[in-house]
């Protein structure tokens, strides 16, 4: 080995020897070449005769010729035979070397190469970052306790080419909020996000509502000061930051009847909503007549919309709440009303007809049988609550399984050009959705309901209250 480390040296010193006479002679070329064209810029200068002036350009062309062919053949001069010093290498490796010292220092190369390039590729990445943005994070999974405002979290950039970077005026806060608190979807948020979004600090929020600031060279569907709404599944990055980048695929324009702060409630508690009763139930998408429907938890955000669509495509709606909920379950439609904090449901229950689709969006827990008893046959039964992920739990050995088999998932996903998103509830999360629900909100034909509106730094106090079984609707934060 020191052999191999003798010769490559001896070699390298020749060639940087050889390298620094080429630099040297190239500096003496340029100096003289500077006062050669100094002297006959003077003459240029002091000579009145026309044809004086055409021989002393063609003096200088000559002149900066003849150092180009000079330079060029001191550089081909330089001789290093790549071949006989690889063979040199070969027969020290044969003789002298073992195979252990050579896999170390193939090791050694690949592993610093690599290091080397990270260290230069997000060195870049960072320094290019020099604005700072206020955004609400969870820097540790111990619950709301972890999570806190911070103003110097790094600026979003335009990375690719259908990137929106938007201005975030409003964010709504949902349960999965709080959930993610408690390290909800942490697996797939490391295997399917890059860079910093794999891990801790997570920025909170799923949807939000804003003004566009800047946006990537194919986007076309939307321009610089266009006002949209959008929402993002558990594992991505959140939207509880001034300034966020997200694709224009998942961006809708949004309700021009209501400012940022209301239209930032309808994205995620719509998208789950809209594809709860279109695609996981009986009802057919703008027509629900002649179906009795049961919502457990109406006064929730997504309950709130679920009610207003099943009104809207002429259902019956039954809908349970808490009492001070009833006045605005009334408000939007609900034809019988059952008050949780007043009567046992599961008698009230039997007081009632079957039902063709039963939807149990949160409040009280409930077991899910004993809703299903009171469906019809051949009627339908959906949840929206953020259903436990066992990825979650799972130990060193089954969660290296389980992200060898996300990883082949992904790959035949990018081999047939599907979209990565899809998963989990990225599949619901659909700007289609969004620009129905923006045009019914825009009829007034829905009406988004408020609860609250929190100021960032009250972000411990907004998660709270979304855990709250007394809230109506959604809670918002305002940027």
């Amino acid at each position: 080995m020191d052999e191999i480390l003798f010769r490559i040296s001896t070699h390298l010193e020749t060639l940087q020897v050889q390298s620094s006479l080429v630099i040297q002679q190239g500096q003496q070329w340029l100096t003289t070449l500077l006062a050669h064209c100094q002297r006959y810029i003077q003459e240029l200068y002091s000579d009145q005769h026309v044809q004086h002036m055409k021989n002393a350009i063609f003096n200088l062309l000559r002149h900066i010729e003849k150092c180009w062919e000079q330079l060029q053949f001191q550089y081909y001069s330089i001789h290093f035979n790549t071949v006989q010093f690889y063979q040199q290498l070969a027969t020290l490796g044969a003789n002298e070397v073992t195979r252990r010292e050579i896999v170390f220092c193939i090791a050694g190369i690949t592993i610093g190469t690599l290091i080397g390039y990270y260290i230069g590729k997000n060195w870049g990445r960072y320094a290019y970052h020099m604005h700072h943005i206020r955004a609400i994070i969870c820097h540790h999974y111990i619950g709301i306790e972890g999570v806190s405002l911070i103003d110097d979290a790094e600026m979003p950039m335009i990375q690719r080419s259908n990137d929106i970077l938007i201005q975030v005026k409003a964010a709504s806060v949902n349960i999965v909020d709080a959930k993610i608190c408690h390290g909800y979807s942490k697996t797939y948020r490391r295997l399917l996000n890059s860079g910093r979004q794999k891990e801790i600090p997570v920025t909170l929020g799923r949807d939000c509502a804003g003004i566009i600031v800047d946006i990537g060279q194919s986007v076309i569907n939307f321009d610089i000061g266009d006002e949209v709404f959008l929402a993002v599944p558990s594992w991505a990055s959140g939207t509880m930051a001034e300034y966020i980048v997200i694709p224009e695929t998942q961006v809708a324009k949004r309700p021009k009847r209501y400012f940022y702060e209301i239209a930032a409630s309808i994205p995620y508690a719509g998208c789950i909503a809209w594809d709860a009763l279109v695609n996981r139930s009986v009802i057919k998408e703008g027509n629900a007549k002649g179906q009795r429907v049961l919502i457990y938890g109406g006064n929730t955000p997504v309950g709130c919309i679920l009610i207003q669509l099943v009104k809207l495509w002429g259902g019956y709606v039954v809908t349970t709440c808490r009492e001070n909920a009833v006045p605005v379950m009334s408000a939007l439609g609900a034809d019988e009303i059952i008050t949780l904090n007043k009567s046992d449901i599961e008698k009230e229950l039997e007081l009632h007809d079957k039902f063709n689709a039963i939807f149990y969006t949160g409040g009280p827990p409930i077991e899910s049988h004993i809703l299903k008893k009171h469906l019809h046959p051949y009627g339908s039964y959906a949840t929206t609550k953020p259903e436990n992920l066992t990825s979650d739990s799972l130990g060193f050995i089954s969660g290296s399984i389980f992200a060898g088999c996300v990883r082949v998932k992904l790959l035949i996903q990018y081999i047939f050009g599907f979209n990565m998103h899809q998963w989990k509830e990225g599949s619901i999360i659909n700007a289609e959705y969004l620009q129905t629900l923006s045009e019914l909100i825009d009829a007034d034909k829905i009406q988004p309901v408020i609860d609250r509106v929190y100021a960032p730094h009250h972000i411990e106090d907004a998660l709270h209250h979304v855990l709250d079984p007394d809230a109506i609707g959604s809670t918002i934060i305002k940027f």
